[in-house]
């Protein structure tokens, strides 16, 4: 019986817009995650896209672990979820080269307090 190769791919995966000199250069993955990457990305994403369906158990997992359901433990795992963090947070970066950091907390401010200070001022 023929059992198909997990996250086999025919072309390598390569992100020129989040990693424009490669996985190996950006020094966020180790030389065995970026293989993986280079090797099964296509594969990767196309399950987490749902633009694939899975084939077998390991496949159908690496799903499950894209949604949330279950916690990395393989390789593959492992080094996709990395690769989804690594690009959600990229940070911002001014022409002047600092770093901008964004607030994820709503401001709140006490119309009260602001009249009174504006008073004072």
């Amino acid at each position: 019986m023929y059992k198909k190769v997990p996250f086999f791919s025919n072309s390598k995966f390569y992100s020129d817009k989040h990693f424009p000199y490669g996985f190996a250069r950006s020094g966020q993955f180790t030389r065995e995650q970026s293989n993986l990457l280079e090797r099964h990305g296509r594969a990767y994403e196309a399950l987490h896209m749902g633009k694939q369906e899975p084939e077998n158990e390991e496949e159908s997992r690496f799903i499950r672990v894209c949604r949330g359901d279950a916690d990395p433990v393989t390789e593959h795992e492992k080094v996709w979820m990395l690769y989804c963090k690594l690009i959600a947070k990229r940070p911002s970066v001014s022409p002047f080269g600092a770093i901008i950091k964004k607030s994820t907390l709503p401001i709140e401010m006490d119309e009260e307090k602001l009249s009174e200070d504006l008073e004072d001022f």
